[in-house]
């Protein structure tokens, strides 16, 4: 994968080949960039298609989890759950579709008790079911946060599709995690697109900044 250093330079590059204003904003180039491939990825993403490609994969270790006191929750629905677990930190902005969040995977940090996405709504209609909601693992995403109705989960590991790779770093508690990471500037990053759309992101990204 190219960095986001790479990308805005090749779109600062063919802009000033075309184009005599040489005021150029690299945080706004890098802003449109990662618009257009969000896009191109939440499209794909709905569809299923986006295959096995690794590269697009985060992976957050040792996410920490925090317990709410579960009838002031700002969540009409889990107020009847009877525990509620959130993440202590925001999670990094992910894709979303119509599918719900670009999570692949939610699994305790020993490998066990796979999570699925549920909506209060859904999960409303789960109450009269009790058994379901006992047996099944469910999460929820509101304003950042991971939450995980019925559950005393402290520590989980997860799998996420996002465009933000430094946030990412930041929200693992793991005393192993890499702490040369913290000294990475923004650029240094991969720009999070899949090989095969990376040409059409920069002529899309070109084409906007072009016209403006």
């Amino acid at each position: 994968m190219r960095t986001n250093k790479e990308f805005v330079s090749r779109i600062i590059n063919d802009l000033k080949a075309n184009t005599k204003d040489g005021r150029i904003s690299r945080r706004h180039v890098l802003h449109i960039g990662k618009q257009k491939a969000g896009f191109l990825i939440a499209q794909k993403w709905d569809e299923m298609t986006l295959g096995k490609e690794e590269d697009l994969i985060t992976h957050i270790d040792c996410l920490e989890f925090e317990s709410l006191d579960v009838k002031r929750c700002d969540i009409f629905e889990f107020r009847r759950c009877d525990s509620l677990m959130r993440s202590v930190k925001k999670i990094p902005e992910l894709i979303f579709g119509k599918n719900g969040p670009a999570i692949l995977q939610i699994i305790t940090v020993d490998g066990q008790g796979d999570y699925d996405y549920i909506t209060p709504r859904e999960y409303n209609r789960l109450q009269s079911r009790k058994y379901v909601i006992r047996d099944s693992k469910y999460f929820y995403v509101k304003d950042g946060y991971l939450y995980l109705p019925n559950s005393t989960t402290e520590l989980l590991d997860i799998s996420i599709i996002t465009l933000d790779k430094k946030k990412s770093e930041d929200c693992s508690t793991c005393e192993d995690k890499d702490k040369g990471s913290k000294c990475k500037s923004v650029w240094d990053y991969e720009f999070v697109c899949p090989e095969r759309f990376y040409d059409i992101v920069a002529r899309d990204t070109l084409q906007e900044l072009a016209s403006v």
